[in-house]
């Protein structure tokens, strides 16, 4: 099983065990922008206690690394994540249960239904949320990979953007400097 497999079997078990998700992170900046090495995937979701078994069952011991019950119900109670992992080929995915903030319930409102392989659709984050999470995880740690994948984002989807959802949402979440550092360096970047 490949990465690409790994990814699509967890976003079919969250699909068919009917929990609701999102990709975001840098897979789902892929889906607006500029590809790039990642070994993981980042899912949010909206996952109920009385599914954790059904979930877990999806994943065998061996082949996979699935934390135990107890950890997971305790990331449910506290709104944090888990990881599941492909033992042969390293990959993994961050679970990330959705966060009981106004904005974490707008983000996770306006996911979209995306390509992600062949004959298979995934639901994501917006290309804005996408954005803004990324400037949120650029303030908090420094990594120079979240600029890398908004200016890609920017420089594919640029045009599509909902600017004022943007200039809106990064200065009630207190990006909003970042967001013009951001744009600052898109229009200082030479021409094709």
């Amino acid at each position: 099983m490949n990465q690409q497999e790994f990814f699509e079997r967890l976003l079919q078990a969250l699909a068919r065990l009917e929990i609701p998700y999102m990709i975001t992170g840098s897979v789902g900046a892929f889906a607006y922008g500029e590809p790039r090495m990642t070994n993981d995937m980042d899912v949010v979701v909206e996952l109920p206690a009385q599914k954790v078994d059904a979930l877990a069952q999806e994943f065998p011991p061996g082949a996979f690394y699935f934390p135990p019950r107890d950890s997971i119900l305790a990331e449910i109670r506290t709104r944090g994540q888990f990881n599941v992992i492909h033992v042969e080929s390293g990959s993994k995915v961050d679970v990330i249960l959705r966060k009981d903030t106004v904005f974490a319930r707008i983000e996770f409102g306006r996911k979209r239904s995306l390509p992600f392989s062949r004959g298979f659709a995934a639901d994501t984050a917006s290309a804005e949320d996408i954005i803004l999470s990324k400037l949120d995880f650029y303030r908090k740690g420094g990594s120079e990979k979240h600029m890398t994948d908004i200016l890609g984002m920017l420089r594919v989807s640029g045009a599509t953007l909902d600017l004022e959802y943007l200039r809106e949402w990064s200065q009630a979440l207190g990006l909003e400097d970042l967001w013009r550092s951001v744009q600052a360096r898109l229009r200082s970047e030479p021409s094709p």
